[in-house]
């Protein structure tokens, strides 16, 4: 059976690309802009491609792509002589990102509400966002569960067994495929997630002891903040040379599961137990974020579950906690 619609509308247009046209379609795209793509090396993540012949397409990347928005390392601005002086701000044209799943594309509508530097603005503004239907979802994925907007791309591809049906999102995303014949037919599909977040609201459940078994297992790795398409924690270093006159001042990431990063002046820790370290990565995703925003933090990717080394599932924990009280 098909795992998609197919209805007939006046007011949404999609494109129709042939399958095995679509290393074609990216050679013109590379030809003119950076196309970041997922690839698969040791590792599935995203790179700036050279060839159509390195994407891979078959699932979520092991990595997000908020690096290429939030570049780890990145310097703000070097000095010298007690003089600052400000990072080449040469215009840059824009770049794509490819085959982004729906998930990573609400990650990244999530973090432009926390990002206020000019160059994570600048960065987003240049990027035309080109998502894929993801269609192979694993047993981590709980994305249906978090209600994700249907948002935020230039283009969407929809596959169907020989085609990629293309819903356009914005003026750039059409003069990218303003050449393409028009479909008769609109195909949407929605996402079959086999994990469920039954229950969202635990904002009463913070002092529950059910926390108690998965804070055991946790070892502060920070491996789930690495992961995660929407942790965007940074620490602001400034390195200088052995002279004391000149040096850099540089972004690093960080992660709520370390020991100091709650840490101020004086030596206190606000968040000493692993315990309280691990409860706030689960209540900063479903209660504080969308308390300010209106939406939750987490986009049910489920990286955060597929690198713990200790195999803690937050989800499965809430779950429990809910049939409890039923």
């Amino acid at each position: 059976m098909r795992d998609y619609k197919i209805y007939y509308s006046k007011k949404m247009v999609q494109k129709i690309l042939l399958k095995k046209d679509l290393p074609k379609f990216l050679e013109v795209l590379i030809k003119k802009y950076e196309v970041i793509a997922p690839v698969k090396k040791e590792v599935t993540k995203f790179e700036v491609i050279k060839s159509p012949e390195e994407v891979w397409l078959e699932g979520i990347t092991q990595i997000p792509v908020k690096n290429f928005f939030i570049p780890e390392g990145e310097e703000l601005f070097s000095f010298e002589n007690n003089r600052i002086i400000e990072k080449n701000k040469n215009k840059e044209g824009y770049r794509i990102v490819f085959g982004l799943r729906l998930c990573d594309i609400n990650a990244l509508k999530i973090l432009d509400k926390v990002m206020f530097d000019p160059a994570y603005i600048k960065r987003r503004k240049k990027t035309i966002i080109i998502g894929i239907y993801c269609d192979k979802p694993d047993k981590y994925c709980f994305c249906n569960s978090m209600d994700l907007k249907d948002e935020g791309w230039d283009l969407f591809f929809y596959p169907t067994l020989r085609k990629y049906y293309i819903s356009i999102g914005s003026k750039k995303g059409y003069s990218l495929v303003k050449d393409l014949p028009n479909a008769r037919k609109v195909v949407v599909k929605k996402i079959k997630n086999k994990k469920v977040l039954k229950d969202k609201d635990i904002e009463g459940d913070y002092r529950n002891e059910i926390w108690d078994s998965d804070a055991e297992k946790c070892l502060s790795c920070g491996a789930c903040t690495v992961y995660c398409p929407t942790c965007n924690c940074f620490d602001i270093l400034d390195e200088q040379e052995i002279d004391l006159k000149k040096g850099r001042r540089i972004r690093k990431a960080a992660s709520c599961q370390l020991k100091s990063f709650s840490e101020v002046a004086g030596g206190k820790v606000f968040r000493e137990s692993r315990k309280s370290r691990f409860k706030h990565f689960v209540y900063h995703k479903l209660v504080y974020y969308k308390k300010r925003y209106g939406r939750y933090m987490c986009v049910g990717c489920g990286r955060c579950l597929r690198v713990c080394p200790t195999k803690i599932d937050w989800v499965e924990t809430i779950n429990l906690l809910k049939s409890f009280k039923k």
